[in-house]
């Protein structure tokens, strides 16, 4: 068996995550969850892979540089009352 010529150029599976990890953060503005949806992982995963590529520094460059995050309301606002009384 012949061996395998690797290029010089062949990133490693750990370097090839890290970068797909950066994408993710950087399409997402350093937004978590939503880099998390792209990845299609948990929050909390993705925390640990942050952690483990240190990538911290990244997420809070990307947040204070990315537009700002917004949060829609869920519904029309805010909840109805409930009628006092029994018979509404």
């Amino acid at each position: 068996m012949d061996p395998i010529d690797v290029k010089h150029d062949f990133e490693t599976l750990e370097t090839a995550v890290r970068r797909h990890l950066v994408d993710a953060l950087t399409l997402a503005h350093g937004n978590q969850r939503q880099a998390a949806a792209l990845l299609g992982v948990t929050r909390w995963e993705l925390a640990r892979l942050v952690k483990r590529f240190e990538l911290r520094h990244h997420v809070t460059t990307m947040r204070s540089e990315g537009e700002p995050v917004t949060r829609k309301p869920v519904g029309d606002g805010a909840p109805e009352r409930a009628p006092y009384g029994h018979d509404g």
